[in-house]
Parts: C-alpha cells; sequence; structure tokens
C-alpha cells in the first residue's frame, strides 16, 4: 500500500471547500458519531461572535494553562497553514495527525460530503480527546446555531461582541444575527455575553430563559477601573466580584480590554480562584497572531486581520488611543466581503491609506476598488510595492506602517517580514 504524502491529503482537504457555505448539522452529528464522538470526552467551553471570538478564545485557553489545565484551543481561520487551528498548549496539531486521520475518515467525509471546515473540527475533537486535555476552548466558524462545532454540550458558552458580518448567511439585521449565535446557547449551562448593544442583548437574554441558561452579561460582572497603553502592551486594571486584577495585556485596543473581560468572567464563572499572577503568567505565554501584530518595530509595522466594519472600527481607534492618528493604512480586502462601509470609514482617517490586493483569487482587485470609487492613483499592485509607497511617504521611524483586510495577508506579509509561520 502507497504511503499518502502530506501534500495530497492536504489537496484533498483543500479541494473540500464549497461555493457558498453548507451549514447543516445532521450530517456532522453522523460524522461525529461514525467516528466515536471524540468531542464528549471533555469539558468545552463554546465561544461565538463576530469579532473578538478568537482573542477570548486564545486568552482564556493560555490563562487556563497557566492553572496547570492541558487544554485544548481550536480557532479559525488559520493564516498561514490549517494546522494553526488545533493546538494544545504551545504545540500545534502534526501533518502527520492530520494524514493519518483524514486517511482513516476519508470514506464518511466522501459519503457524507463533509465540508473543509467540518473535517478540521473533527480533527481538533479528535486531536483533543488523544491528547486527553483536561478542557478544550472551541470557537465557532461562521454564526452558531447550525456551525460545525455546535455538536458541543459545553460547561458554558460566550458570546462576544455581535455585528454585521456574512448578512448573505447570517441574516441582514442585527437580531437575526444574534439569534444564529444564540444557538450556541444549551439548556442548564451558563450563557455569558459581552459587551453589546441592547438588541443583541434581548435576544441572548430570551434565548437564555427559553432554555433555562444562566444569563451573565460580562460588563455587569466586571468593570475596566483603568486602561493605559505602553508601546505594544496595555495595562488594565479590572474589578470583579471585589478583586482587583492589574495586569499587562499583549493585545491592543479597547476591544482587547473588553475579550479580557470576558475571560475573566468566565473564569469566575467556572469556579477559579481569580490569581493575578496566574492570570499574567498565561497571557505572558500567549501567542496570538494578527491582531494588531508587530511585524516590525523599526518602523513599526503592524498586522490587523479586522474585515468588517466593526472590527476596522475597532483598529481605527486603538491606532487613536496610541496617539497614532498619523499611522499609514494599507488596505486589502476580501472580495466575499462587503467592502464599501470599511471604504467610507477610511475616508474619515486623518493618515495616508493606501490600497492593494494580496495573492489569491478572493481578493479585491483594482478593478474593483476604482468601480468602488477608489482613487486610482492610491492602489499599488502588491503588498510590496504598497510597503514601499508607504516607506516613501513615512515622515518618522515612529509612524506606524498598518496592514490590514484579511487574514490571507499573512502568507505574503510574514516572509516580507521574515515572521516564522
Amino acid at each position: 500500500m502507497v504511503k499518502p504524502d502530506s501534500k495530497s491529503v492536504f489537496d484533498y482537504i483543500f479541494g473540500l471547500t464549497v461555493p457558498g457555505v453548507k451549514l447543516e448539522l445532521s450530517r456532522v452529528k453522523e460524522f461525529m458519531l461514525r467516528i466515536g464522538n471524540p468531542h464528549t470526552s471533555y469539558p468545552v467551553i463554546h465561544i461565538a461572535g463576530t469579532n473578538g471570538k478568537g482573542s477570548t478564545a486564545a486568552m482564556l485557553a493560555a490563562i487556563l494553562g497557566a492553572y496547570g489545565k492541558k487544554t485544548g484551543l481550536f480557532t479559525s481561520p488559520h493564516l498561514i497553514k490549517p494546522n494553526e487551528r488545533i493546538r494544545v498548549g504551545d504545540t500545534l496539531v502534526s501533518d502527520e495527525f492530520i494524514i493519518s486521520k483524514v486517511e482513516e475518515w476519508r470514506v464518511h467525509i466522501d459519503e457524507l460530503g463533509i465540508t473543509f471546515f467540518e473535517v478540521l473540527t473533527a480533527l481538533g475533537m479528535e486531536y483533543f480527546k488523544e491528547q486527553s486535555v483536561d478542557m478544550a476552548v472551541i470557537e465557532t466558524g461562521l454564526g452558531g446555531r447550525l456551525d460545525a462545532t455546535n455538536v458541543v454540550d459545553p460547561l458554558a458558552s460566550i458570546i462576544t461582541s455581535v455585528s454585521m458580518d456574512h448578512e448573505n448567511i447570517l441574516g441582514d439585521n442585527l437580531p437575526q444575527i444574534a439569534g444564529e449565535k444564540a444557538g450556541i446557547i444549551k439548556p442548564q449551562r451558563p450563557i455569558l455575553l459581552g459587551k453589546n448593544p441592547d438588541v443583541v442583548k434581548q435576544v441572548i437574554q430570551l434565548k437564555s430563559q427559553q432554555v433555562n441558561s444562566r444569563y451573565i452579561y460580562v460588563p455587569d460582572r466586571v468593570e475596566i477601573e483603568e486602561a493605559t497603553t505602553h508601546g505594544l502592551f496595555q495595562r488594565v486594571r479590572s474589578k470583579i466580584a471585589g478583586h482587583i486584577i492589574d495586569i499587562e495585556l499583549p493585545l491592543l485596543g479597547r476591544h482587547q480590554q473588553e475579550n479580557f473581560t470576558n475571560v475573566l468572567a468566565a473564569l469566575d464563572e467556572l469556579g477559579f480562584k481569580l490569581d493575578e499572577s496566574t492570570i499574567q503568567t498565561g497571557l505572558d505565554g500567549m501567542t496570538w497572531q494578527g491582531r494588531m501584530q508587530a511585524l516590525q518595530i523599526s518602523p513599526p509595522v503592524l498586522y490587523d486581520v479586522a474585515h468588517n466594519p466593526e472590527g476596522l472600527t475597532r483598529l481605527l481607534e486603538a491606532l487613536t488611543e496610541m496617539g497614532k492618528e498619523d499611522s499609514i493604512i494599507v488596505a486589502a480586502f476580501n472580495a466575499r466581503k462587503n467592502i464599501q462601509p470599511m471604504l467610507d470609514l477610511l475616508k474619515t482617517w486623518p493618515g495616508e491609506v493606501i490600497f492593494t490586493a494580496f495573492s489569491g483569487h478572493s481578493a479585491v482587485e483594482k478593478d474593483s476598488l476604482i468601480h468602488f470609487g477608489v482613487n486610482p492613483n492610491l492602489i499599488e499592485p502588491s503588498l510590496v510595492a504598497a510597503y514601499e509607497r508607504a516607506r516613501k511617504i513615512q515622515t518618522g521611524n515612529s509612524q506606524i506602517i498598518c496592514f490590514f483586510g484579511s487574514h490571507y495577508l499573512a502568507e505574503s506579509l510574514f516572509p516580507m517580514f521574515e515572521i516564522p509561520s
């Protein structure tokens, strides 16, 4: 028997990506049943939201590790390789594990029509079982109600910030989208909701009442007393249940402060003693790329995966809070996103804005940008050309150049700045 090579197996699973989105849980449940329901082997914290769910998941998993819990973390999408989506502690799932399991499951994958994301979800759940994790933190891919991860029966669920995104799939108004996120709420399991508009709060609270789930609105539980930015870190002083937690957060922006409060509230709800030193140890050891990530210190170059209006708003707010309103923004968008609201936001930015495209068929190219009203003189043909232009107009060695627009930028950006993937 010929041993399958990694390229053929990875080509196979990437080939399972389907046009549009194939949200439907019955085939996923059948697939999980056939492979032994690995997700029932350990406690799970399940996280949904439009923005902030990945950062919340990464912080929570890192801190659980500092508390001595062997913790699995499942997130999406990846930046460079799919292995990034599945990790235990700092260790990514190996190619060998992926290859062996995909080959073992291939007949079921083909018979049931399992998609790329669903295969990765199953791989994560199986890997956590084989690694005998104490706990797993699992982020939804899209929505919640019909997301492949929603086969779990979690200890607790967290919903982070909810806003307009994927309207063609999840609904064209905020209550509909919130309703899809609310699909992760389970009977008799607490639901923690991060800071959100009243309309989202109403939908989540109603759903929690309907299924008899304990509802916790995080801003009512955790108060941010003070926050200051120092370089590429921020000092955050929070108050929860009479405890003061004063930590250095290795992620920038007010939105990351809010994500951190989600983590504190979850730890408290799950019965962990809120020890400042342990929490800081977890955060210090956290790796979370693409969130105002420093690609270079001098001159400073940042990369953020913001890809919707709320994400861009938070990025621009974070730069403003740092006193960096002169930052040069380099934008490269995904064609599957509604970019007009982001273009409108960029018109208000006082600094320079340069437009370009990342490599790949899903990028918004020059002709499309012009169609949306972007000045052709502001468009560069590649990320490299855009960076060279930004360097030429940079007025000082402390002025930030910030790339944003998609997870897909990483594949080109990381090699440019010699960032290990």
